[in-house]
């Protein structure tokens, strides 16, 4: 774990906001983990905001829908944030709003656990704090599961919208929680949440504390601000003591772990019958003249949101990041649209490293940062040689990408970018 410098003010105290008029929508059919979604309208139809239009082709995979009413005007590249271009449905949108009615708890309660997995499936959820796995995936492991961790964390600086999901909307989010735990039944929920959130934990452990949602066992955990203690990993082994194998997943030692953002999703989708059409972004950085958090729907581009003055620049942005400064990635415009599973953009100015790569001193500081005990000097000396089929042996994919290795090498080694070079390649020779 590192200790680094937050930035989150004033997005940490700042109310969202919504932007729920863009003119078009750009949504490429990989937004998520597994196979990209397959097309089901064509260029010229006319779409209704919360329908289909490209549905999970595989085991994992997920829905995609339209985030607004409109017509369907191309289906194209455009650019995406890992994948540089891939296929996307283009919306020209139209003035109609959709308005969403709550079922009541009552209600809930008598759906089935296949209809709620079904539900969430059909709404094409996917993990919200980053990694974009299929929700309805996740939420039936092939294990029995003993403790739901649900992590509020935000450990990655600068962003924010975690934290003003869980001020604004907690009991959406333990509704989402009491959902979680009626399919998977776990015998103890844990809330993780960092200490430099005192607002949130106090709105936690007052619902902790009322029992109103007839939860299993429940309690929050504080842990000491961190990074990158946010990663599912880090967090089972911080608060109950147990190592997820090496190649393994959480449910390997009978745990699950949700993201706060998620939990609302699920919430949304199974009480609002409300496809994942929209999400909370932070919008941070020196760059810009008041760092925001906003309500945004999904596809989206970051020059609407300039072009409308929705954001608006102080300073010439020198470096544009999808996602936070640690685990992000520079995007070269702003062409690209918010994706589910983009939680933060930031906007940098003097605040950017423009230090060149220099030869590795040997220091070993990138081994004694990582937080999965690995070796990341290996894997940069033999992406350099070209030696990808021996990153295997190295345990390439437990690297969690957080960047500790980049941040703390004294030779700007861009450590984290050969990792993702090296996993790309290992992959691609399977």
């Amino acid at each position: 774990m590192i200790r680094i410098a937050e930035y989150k003010e004033p997005q940490h105290n700042s109310f969202s906001e919504k932007f729920h008029d863009p003119s078009k929508l750009y949504l490429p059919l990989s937004q998520h983990t597994g196979a990209p979604s397959k097309p089901c309208v064509k260029k010229g139809d006319q779409v209704s905001e919360g329908e289909v239009i490209a549905k999970a082709s595989g085991a994992i995979s997920a829905q995609l829908h339209a985030p607004k009413s409109g017509k369907v005007i191309d289906i194209a590249n455009w650019y995406h944030p890992t994948l540089k271009k891939a296929p996307a449905i283009i919306i020209q949108c139209q003035d109609e709003k959709k308005e969403y009615s709550p079922r009541k708890d009552k209600d809930i309660e008598l759906l089935t656990q296949e209809k709620i997995l079904k539900t969430i499936a059909d709404c094409g959820l996917v993990g919200m704090g980053g990694a974009a796995f299929p929700t309805h995936v996740k939420l039936n492991p092939p294990k029995k599961i003993d403790t739901l961790i649900i992590n509020g964390c935000e450990c990655e600086p600068y962003l924010a919208c975690d934290y003003r999901l869980m001020i604004e909307d907690i009991n959406k989010i333990f509704k989402g929680i009491r959902l979680i735990s009626k399919l998977i039944n776990p015998k103890e929920i844990i809330f993780a949440i960092e200490k430099n959130k005192p607002e949130a934990i106090k709105k936690v452990n007052l619902l902790i504390n009322t029992k109103k949602f007839g939860l299993p066992p429940i309690r929050s955990f504080v842990l000491d601000t961190a990074y990158p203690q946010g990663g599912e990993k880090q967090l089972i082994q911080l608060i109950i003591k147990k190592k997820v194998p090496p190649k393994g997943l959480p449910f390997d030692v009978g745990v699950l772990v949700h993201n706060v953002a998620t939990c609302f999703a699920i919430y949304e989708a199974v009480y609002l019958d409300k496809p994942l059409v929209e999400r909370l972004v932070s919008f941070c950085g020196d760059a810009l003249v008041t760092p925001k958090n906003i309500w945004v729907k999904i596809g989206t581009t970051l020059q609407e949101l300039v072009d409308r003055k929705i954001l608006e620049f102080g300073k010439e942005p020198k470096k544009i990041i999808c996602g936070g400064p640690m685990m992000g990635i520079a995007l070269n415009s702003l062409d690209y649209p918010i994706l589910k599973n983009a939680g933060g953009f930031l906007f940098l100015s003097d605040q950017v490293d423009d230090a060149q790569e220099e030869p590795c001193l040997r220091c070993n500081r990138c081994v004694d940062t990582c937080p999965m005990g690995l070796l990341p000097l290996e894997y940069v000396k033999r992406v350099k040689k070209g030696e990808y089929a021996s990153l295997s042996e190295f345990n390439i994919v437990d690297c969690i990408e957080c960047g500790c290795c980049s941040y703390g090498c004294p030779a700007k080694i861009p450590i984290v970018h050969y990792i993702k070079t090296g996993k790309k390649y290992e992959l691609n020779s399977k």
